[in-house]
């Protein structure tokens, strides 16, 4: 089984890969994929490069590079990947019997509190930013980004708006519901 999480900025996506690394699934994040990619070309990390570098990237290899090489990664193992942002993306997924999309989502004034504490090489510093940056990553003009899109292919969609342990229980009735 594959699950694909595809979240705005700060959702959860990466503690979501980090329980269900502890599970017993092998984990990727497209977006460390490509800061994997970046660090071996000397650029520098910070999101808006990630985005201008993410999208050339797509322009000249294709909409889903980074899956293919995150699916080379996995093998034929269960596995949950998260920092899906292009339709692409997703498409190359659905090529998979055992796929299935997650939107991941929380209210916008948590998730920017989570950037600050987090706080993460590049990361936004105010809520200006964040919501520049997903302004431009909404809507896939000029081979950019699609967030939105990527949300309306979403299988199930799950709120993280409360605890950590709300938020695995979320997870353990998702995967239970897949299973079934």
């Amino acid at each position: 089984m594959i699950i694909g999480i595809v979240g705005s900025i700060a959702s959860g996506k990466d503690t979501v890969l980090d329980y269900l690394r502890g599970k017993g699934f092998r984990a990727v994040s497209l977006s460390d994929v490509l800061r994997g990619i970046m660090r071996s070309e000397g650029e520098e990390i910070d999101i808006p490069n990630m985005t201008r570098y993410g999208n050339n990237l797509r322009n000249e290899k294709g909409h889903g590079y980074l899956t293919q090489k995150a699916l080379e990664e996995i093998g034929d193992s269960d596995a949950v990947i998260t920092s899906i942002r292009q339709v692409g993306e997703i498409e190359v997924l659905r090529q998979r019997s055992d796929f299935v999309l997650v939107k991941l989502d929380a209210p916008i004034e948590m998730r920017l509190d989570r950037i600050i504490k987090r706080g993460r090489e590049g990361d936004i510093k105010n809520m200006e930013e964040l919501r520049e940056i997903e302004a431009k990553q909404a809507d896939g003009k000029e081979g950019a980004m699609n967030m939105n899109r990527c949300y309306e292919l979403a299988d199930i969609e799950l709120i993280n708006d409360g605890t950590i342990e709300e938020l695995y229980a979320k997870v353990d009735k998702l995967i239970a519901e897949i299973k079934n």
